[in-house]
């Protein structure tokens, strides 16, 4: 995904995910933020109204120390299919 930088230019991870509503418009972004090589993310939700798109970078209103306090999401549930017992 698109890289995203703070307002104080800092990297601080990629977007995962875009929630759009019915006319197309952002309400909210998923972005992995810390870790290295995909190692050791955090996926945070940043509210649509703290974002600003360019043509290479999202840029969120908030500082690196803002983005790192923000509660992680819940992991997303894996489903694992188990055999059948006869």
């Amino acid at each position: 995904g698109k890289t995203v930088y703070t307002s104080d230019d800092k990297n601080v991870g990629e977007i995962a995910i875009l929630a759009r509503d019915s006319s197309g418009a952002v309400t909210e972004l998923h972005a992995d933020i810390g870790g290295f090589l995909g190692l050791g993310e955090t996926r945070v939700a940043i509210p649509g109204e703290k974002l600003q798109f360019g043509d290479d970078k999202v840029t969120v209103d908030m500082t690196e120390a803002e983005v790192k306090e923000l509660p992680p999401l819940s992991p997303t549930p894996r489903i694992r299919c188990l055999p059948s017992r006869k």
